[in-house]
């Protein structure tokens, strides 16, 4: 399987790039008044209105610098009705990664403060946690 590494503060974590739709850089966002915080605002995507959602801040509560390595991945976010485009703003994203579906494991749990967590990868050098194909922001 082949992943988007990311970091959020020390912590790496993973995202499955079957979802991804392009990979675009830190752009300008028209702020949603009275929006969740974890609400980076609206982004003119081929003359579409995407909202997006500000990773850094729905993890860490800080809002993601725009650096260099700052991205907006552009994903296909699907639910039970349909499926919509959403962007996701985020730190350190530098890289692809590879890993076999049978490396990762399944917590136990599901973390009420952190729905958009999936399974783990541990081993001697790195720790990752992957994202959730749906999660509830």
């Amino acid at each position: 399987m082949l992943f988007m590494q990311f970091k959020v503060n020390d912590n790496r974590y993973l995202l499955d790039v079957k979802n991804v739709v392009e990979i675009i850089p830190f752009a300008n966002l028209k702020r949603i008044l009275k929006s969740s915080a974890y609400v980076a605002g609206l982004l003119n995507y081929r003359g579409d209105a995407v909202p997006v959602i500000d990773v850094c801040y729905l993890m860490s509560n800080k809002p993601c610098e725009p650096k260099l390595s700052s991205r907006i991945a552009m994903v296909n976010y699907k639910d039970d009705n349909h499926s919509v485009c959403i962007g996701l703003l985020i730190e350190h994203l530098t890289e692809t990664v590879r890993y076999n579906e049978d490396d990762f494991s399944d917590p136990g749990i599901i973390l009420k403060e952190s729905p958009y967590l999936g399974r783990g990868y541990v081993d001697c050098t790195v720790n990752f946690s992957s994202m959730r194909e749906n999660p509830i922001f």
